[in-house]
């Protein structure tokens, strides 16, 4: 995996969340080399995934808290749950990663497909292209932690 795709990525992700939230996420813990399917190990799994010169996903997971947090200071009201309502928030916040990942990521054919969202632990992202996955651990200041997966190839 390219050193520099995993920082344009994890750069996308920082000045996303910051521009739309007011809050800048922080890298909190080592980095983690994994393979195979992610499990969602948290509440909330948000899924980007795309083809071209290169191939993988981006998957960000957060426990119930963190999401719930994000969402009323995306929306500026409380989630009561992980609702379709808070659901489709994030894709958007996930779309606006994709168009600043097309901007930094200039010279790539990438083509996106359209975000996902799915609540949950029992939920799994299968790694049909094989990817070698990066496990960055994220966190907020203020609302908590989440975890960000690139895998690229």
């Amino acid at each position: 995996m390219d050193v520099k795709n995993v920082n344009a990525f994890t750069e996308v992700i920082v000045n996303t969340f910051e521009t739309a939230l007011n809050s800048k996420p922080f890298r909190c813990g080592d980095f983690s080399a994994l393979d195979g399917d992610i499990r969602n190990p948290d509440d909330l799994m948000c899924i980007i995934t795309f083809s071209g010169t290169l191939t993988g996903a981006i998957i960000l997971t957060f426990p119930e808290s963190t999401a719930k947090k994000v969402y009323a200071a995306l929306m500026f009201e409380e989630a009561k749950s992980l609702s379709d309502e808070l659901q489709e928030a994030f894709k958007e916040i996930l779309n606006m990663v994709i168009g600043n990942v097309k901007a930094v990521i200039s010279g790539q054919q990438i083509e996106f497909d359209e975000p996902m969202t799915a609540a949950g632990k029992k939920i799994k992202f299968e790694n049909t292209d094989a990817v070698k996955w990066l496990l960055v651990p994220m966190s907020f200041k203020e609302w908590g932690h989440f975890s960000l997966y690139i895998g690229v190839k």
